[in-house]
């Protein structure tokens, strides 16, 4: 099993960036777990430019994923109940479990049709440049649930 973060545009700040690879170095004694980017457009036109990005993004995903949009309106859960769908999950999906992050837009409508699940990290708006951060956390939060660890109180 192999869990990638896919996010449009690499993290500018450093600080964000290192942050998210700590929590990816923390998961992988539990999982294979990446974090893969695609460009981010240039368009100044916002449709245009999340239609390109989103084409980029599709050309990552292979037809076994499993793919989780991270979007405004996606199912919030708990720590808890992440950690159990994500075992869930792991236990049950045949190709990679594949997290899309979109850009400052979103995503594109082709992604979306993509998708097989939708997730909202909070009811508050983040920069998109924090989500890899939070979903790795998250990630690495829910294999201390499932093994019983002390990182999760």
């Amino acid at each position: 099993m192999k869990i990638i973060i896919l996010s449009v545009g690499k993290t500018k700040d450093i600080h964000l960036s290192a942050l998210a690879d700590r929590y990816v170095k923390r998961t992988r004694p539990f999982v294979t777990i990446g974090h893969e980017f695609v460009p981010e457009g240039k368009d100044k036109d916002r449709n245009r430019k999340t239609e390109r990005e989103g084409e980029e993004l599709l050309k990552r995903v292979q037809p076994r994923d499993f793919v989780v949009t991270l979007e405004e309106g996606g199912e919030e859960r708990t720590s808890p109940a992440f950690a159990r769908w994500l075992g869930e999950l792991i236990d049950g999906t045949p190709g990679r479990i594949l997290f899309i992050v979109g850009g400052a837009f979103g995503l594109s409508r082709k992604v979306c049709d993509r998708r097989d699940a939708s997730l909202s990290l909070s009811k508050m708006t983040f920069p998109h440049e924090f989500c890899p951060a939070l979903l790795a956390e998250q990630i690495y939060r829910s294999f201390t649930i499932l093994r019983g660890g002390e990182y999760h109180h």
